[in-house]
């Protein structure tokens, strides 16, 4: 007899023996371990859900965070996202919402609905470049003669025939002057091109008003007027996007000092609130997106999903335990025995490194699919020698020396396997190795202690049915076994042609994909990329001092991939004073031009129509009667044209009594949001000092200043940065910039990364490990590969196998990889060595209980991780059919792959060890 063969046997029997002489003291051990492990966990692990936390905390990027997370006042709340049928139904949903959630104390701390401008009030003109400030003194000097027009006769008429007498200016007289574009005169310096922008929104809005007259909504179209893309003019300070057809309310939540989904109750009562509201407006959509709700809702789906996962795994193993055992109690054995083992490694994982982060937290659940294999191939030897006639300590001392040693090489592997991937830089994976590798040992010592007592205890008054592992006399070959070369050269051939048409997997790196189908968070996380170019993920920068504040923007906001740039610069601009000297320039003009704005005439239809029809003849002039320097673009033109036609139009085909009221109702709302915006210039356009930090909107303030007087930028992205080129050529570019730049773009582009090269490197360390460790146990090379042959050849079919189901690698279902080649190893090598075994009489070697202990731990184990599927969850589901494909391809090559080549290659048998025996009757 081999040495350390030996010795593996002695050893495994001693700790065995020892467990079946005091099997009560045995059991009250490792109860009591059990309840202590579970009260010390509930008291002292904790859970960190941060992405953040998986990575390297030495990590440049990872400290910037945690900085500016210490130094500025809340960078992530949850964001109510609105879409309304129009502005000002959404301004009522917010009105109506704001209130509720203020009033809840209990969940939420801060609800911000709007910026109030008020401290700004007097000065808003200065936020203004002074590029605006010139273009907004040119309009207002062009539009003189039409201000002095409407401030002596509001109303809609008298704008649309001073519109007219613009347009005349332009055309074949060729005087100069026009009210919307800047110009000078003609016979000097040629200006710039009309601009009648302001009249395709005016023409736009007219027509919408007529079409719609009991539900129209006015909108502004002063914009173009004045100053196109500007938000300065506007007072009510809403949070907006998408040219306003979304709106914001942000909320920040009370969360619960401990637990994995700590967010959770707080969202779900923002979403509770949100419903409440939405019965009275049924015509508006809004929900709840931004990173907190998108990880709160990754959290409780993940949860949700692998409990009742868990509850069909225990259902489908306790099947599949009763139809191969054909009893309950020695499979209940199994289990008592893991799931003590499980809470000694929750205790072990609360003793040692204190809290689970989001990927370590699946320990349990993969030690349920991996370390019941090491308690089945136990109890299944101990009940075939039972039924052979062998009494309880003779029957648990064979089952004890022959599957030992191999349990404990299988257990030394996955546990080798565990610990290599701490070798990965990436803490997250070195913490789940460390605890799961740590588990999976205390699942062994389970195994040849608590299971072997619990024989020791209920064999006294449980029988063992004397069929149930007993060796089968029919010769089960088949007829493909008869010619194992052909056979296993057949099987080559289709491998290779598997490969050969089978493309690649690949790495889905969009962590969105990962959500369940329908989540709330990622459904309105997506609207917001397509509706309005924006996101909920930003890059964060920091600069000491305004200076370089403004300088940092400009390089941000310079770069291609870079939506927008959020922080105090425009607040706090620069040259401030060539912008008072320019509002000096514009005051005479705004102060010369005052009316009681409201004071408007009727309409009157066919002045009006006669006055449209003039201004669509003008329009339709051909370029030959236009100042070469004024006339307006063809795309403008058409544009204008367009509205104004659908304005005649309807027009034509309503009857008086009907257009003079919509009429008159859009007049007023013209002329009303005309003077809210005149008395914002008015009021604004003497400013008496500059701005400072005090002027800033408090909450501005909060935000964009931190405790050490750093100031914050925010910088968004211009494309989909959950993909992954975007992502990484929007960090990439910013690191141009700030070579520290960080934000949950940064972290991510690096986490999967690093999650991508720490799994990779832990497979390969998990291979190495598993190698040597088989060849230890082996001492001999062709036992080595023959156990380890199926392994690979499994490896080989799942590529066909991912691409006929579709399955892309994601960071959910990394951890295939190291698992998979642990459950994979203590198949081949449990049936090599069965097959050293001397033969019994008459019976097949994978028929023996061996082969059925395989078969029922590979089934367990496809049970256990395939209920997974009825996960929503899609990283959940795809970990659970990746795991459930690769195990059934390495069950099929175990029973195929192997006994063809354990017919072909001869293996030297190893003799057994005698054994004391006490014949008694077999158990009827």
């Amino acid at each position: 007899m081999d040495f350390l063969r030996d010795v593996g046997q002695r050893g495994v029997w001693a700790v065995v023996r020892l467990s079946i002489t005091f099997p009560w003291t045995t059991l009250v051990l490792a109860v009591g371990l059990a309840v202590l492990s579970i009260w010390y966990t509930s008291n002292h692990l904790e859970f960190q859900t941060s992405r953040n936390s998986l990575v390297s905390q030495n990590a440049r990027y990872i400290q910037r965070f945690e900085e500016i997370d210490k130094d500025f006042y809340e960078l992530d709340s949850f964001i109510v996202v609105i879409e309304p049928p129009h502005l000002e139904r959404g301004k009522q949903f917010v009105h109506t919402l704001v209130p509720r959630l203020r009033a809840d104390t209990q969940h939420f701390s801060r609800v911000v609905d709007r910026i109030d401008t008020s401290s700004l009030e007097g000065k808003k003109l200065l936020l203004l470049s002074p590029e605006d400030l010139r273009t907004l003194q040119q309009r207002l000097q062009d539009a003189q003669t039409l201000l002095t027009d409407l401030a002596a006769a509001p109303g809609l008429q008298q704008l649309l025939a001073s519109v007219n007498q613009e347009i005349s200016k332009a055309l074949v007289s060729h005087l100069t002057g026009s009210f919307l574009g800047n110009s000078t005169p003609s016979s000097t310096e040629p200006g710039p091109a009309l601009d009648v922008t302001f009249l395709s929104a005016l023409f736009g809005e007219m027509a919408q008003a007529l079409a719609a007259p009991a539900t129209y909504v006015f909108h502004s179209p002063w914009a173009s007027f004045f100053l196109k893309d500007s938000q300065i003019l506007s007072q009510e300070g809403y949070l907006t996007a998408g040219n306003d057809r979304l709106l914001f309310v942000l909320a920040e939540d009370r969360p619960a000092d401990r637990g994995f989904v700590k967010h959770a109750v707080p969202l779900q009562a923002l979403r509770d609130h949100i419903k409440a509201v939405q019965q009275d407006f049924p015509d508006v959509q809004a929900g709840v997106t931004g990173s907190m709700a998108l990880g709160s809702d990754e959290m409780v789906s993940s949860q949700r999903d692998t409990a009742l996962a868990t509850v069909l795994s225990l259902l489908s193993v306790g099947v599949l335990y009763i139809a191969i055992f054909w009893e309950v109690w020695s499979p209940l054995r199994v289990q008592i025995a893991l799931q003590l083992a499980i809470c000694w490694s929750l205790g072990w994982a609360a003793l040692t490194v204190g809290h689970l982060n989001i990927l370590s937290v699946t320990f349990a659940p993969v030690l349920i699919g991996l370390a019941d294999n090491l308690g089945i191939h136990l109890a299944a030897r101990y009940s075939e020698e039972r039924a052979a006639g062998h009494d309880f300590r003779a029957a648990m001392e064979i089952a004890a020396r022959q599957t030992g040693p191999g349990i404990v090489t299988a257990g030394v592997a996955v546990i080798l396997a565990f610990y290599a991937v701490m070798l990965a830089n990436f803490p997250g994976l070195a913490e789940l190795g460390f605890i799961a590798g740590s588990g999976e040992l205390l699942c062994m010592v389970g195994s040849f202690t608590v299971l072997p007592a619990l024989f020791a205890v209920s064999q006294r008054y449980l029988r063992t049915r004397a069929t149930a592992w007993q060796a089968q006399e029919r010769r089960t070959r088949s007829e493909l076994g008869r010619f194992p070369r052909l056979t296993l050269a057949g099987l080559g051939v289709l491998t290779l042609i598997g490969l050969f048409v089978s493309p690649l997997p690949k790495f889905d790196y969009n962590l969105l994909h990962l959500q369940a189908k329908g989540t709330e968070s990622v459904a309105w996380e997506n609207r917001l990329l397509e509706e309005s170019d924006r996101s909920s993920w930003y890059a964060l920068s920091t600069a000491d001092s305004l200076a370089e504040l403004h300088h940092k923007k400009a390089q941000f906001a310079a770069l291609s991939v870079v939506d927008r740039v959020e922080s105090l610069a425009s607040m706090l601009p620069p040259n401030q004073e060539e912008r008072l000297a320019l509002l000096a320039e514009i005051a005479p003009v705004v102060e010369s031009v005052s009316a009681t704005w409201e004071n408007v005439e009727p309409i009157d239809v066919e002045e009006l129509s006669n006055t449209l029809e003039k201004i669509r003849c003008k329009l339709q002039q051909p370029p030959s009667d236009w100042d070469p320097t004024k006339r307006p673009s063809e795309e403008s033109l058409t544009a204008a044209r367009t509205a104004l036609i659908a304005v005649q139009e309807r027009l034509k085909t309503m009857p008086p009594a009907t257009a003079n009221p919509a009429l008159d109702a859009f007049q007023r709302g013209l002329m009303a949001d005309f003077a809210a915006k005149w008395t914002l210039l008015q009021q604004n356009v003497y400013p008496k000092r500059p701005v400072t930090l005090d002027d800033v909107p408090s909450y501005l303030r909060e935000r964009f200043v931190g405790k050490s007087g750093r100031y914050l930028l925010q910088i968004f992205a211009r494309d989909n940065i959950w993909e992954r080129d975007p992502m990484q050529t929007f960090v990439r570019q910013l690191q141009t910039v700030d070579a520290d730049v960080t934000g949950p773009p940064v972290v991510a582009l690096y986490s999967i990364s690093n999650m991508q090269q720490g799994y990779v490197r832990g497979g390969v360390y998990a291979l190495i490990t598993i190698v040597g460790v088989t060849l230890v146990h082996f001492r001999r090379l062709k036992p080595t590969w023959l156990a380890l042959l199926p392994l690979g050849v499994a490896a080989l079919w799942m590529v066909p196998c991912m691409a006929l189901f579709g399955v892309q690698m994601n960071i959910a279902n990394l951890i295939v990889i190291p698992l998979f080649m642990g459950m994979a190893i203590d198949n081949g090598i449990h049936l090599v060595d069965r097959a050293l075994e001397p033969p019994r009489a008459a019976s097949e070697r994978t028929t023996q209980s061996t082969g059925k202990a395989v078969v029922l731990a590979t089934l367990t184990t496809i049970a256990g991780f395939g209920s997974l599927m009825v996960a929503r969850h899609a990283g959940i589901f795809s970990f659970g059919l990746l795991l459930a494909l690769s195990v059934t391809c390495n069950l099929v090559a175990v029973f195929t792959v192997l006994p063809l080549l354990l017919r072909v290659v001869r293996l030297d048998t190893v003799p057994t060890t005698a054994v004391g025996m006490t014949p008694t009757m077999r158990a009827d």
